[in-house]
């Protein structure tokens, strides 16, 4: 096997992301089945802690491939980015960092988890629907 490098004019997958790995607080590897390796470097004071791509199947309907994916990040916000890095919407989110985040598996909704003790469920743009659970001592959900 030889590992080809190459720099794109405009680097995105065409096909399904099938590794994720962080190297430090503001470089991200992407591996995919169209055989490229792509390195993201976040810009400005995101400091990501999960990463979670919206699901391939929505309502039915297979998507060809991913088109956003959510990250969380230590400021109390979640981040919806496209799959070729420019941040959607960032959403004030958690006291404290928030540390997990998952969509559902139809993609109509998103539940986040942070260190205030809450568990959050949002609609796909964004919008608090409802807390789950809220705790009277400060004990962190760390994961979903």
């Amino acid at each position: 096997m030889r590992l080809k490098t190459s720099l794109l004019k405009e680097p995105k997958h065409k096909e399904l992301v099938s590794c994720v790995g962080w190297t430090t607080a503001d470089e991200l590897y992407l591996c995919s089945e169209d055989h490229l390796v792509l390195k993201w470097n976040l810009q400005g004071d995101i400091y990501p802690i999960d990463l979670h791509w919206f699901p391939k199947t929505v309502g039915g309907k297979k998507q060809t491939q991913a088109e956003i994916f959510v990250l969380t990040s230590t400021d109390g916000k979640f981040h919806l980015i496209s799959k070729n890095g420019r941040i959607e919407k960032s959403v004030e989110a958690h006291r404290g960092a928030v540390l997990a985040a998952r969509w559902n598996y139809d993609g109509t909704a998103l539940v986040t988890a942070g260190e205030d003790g809450q568990i959050k469920i949002w609609s796909k743009s964004g919008m608090l629907r409802s807390t789950l659970a809220q705790q009277d001592v400060y004990l962190p959900v760390s994961c979903l």
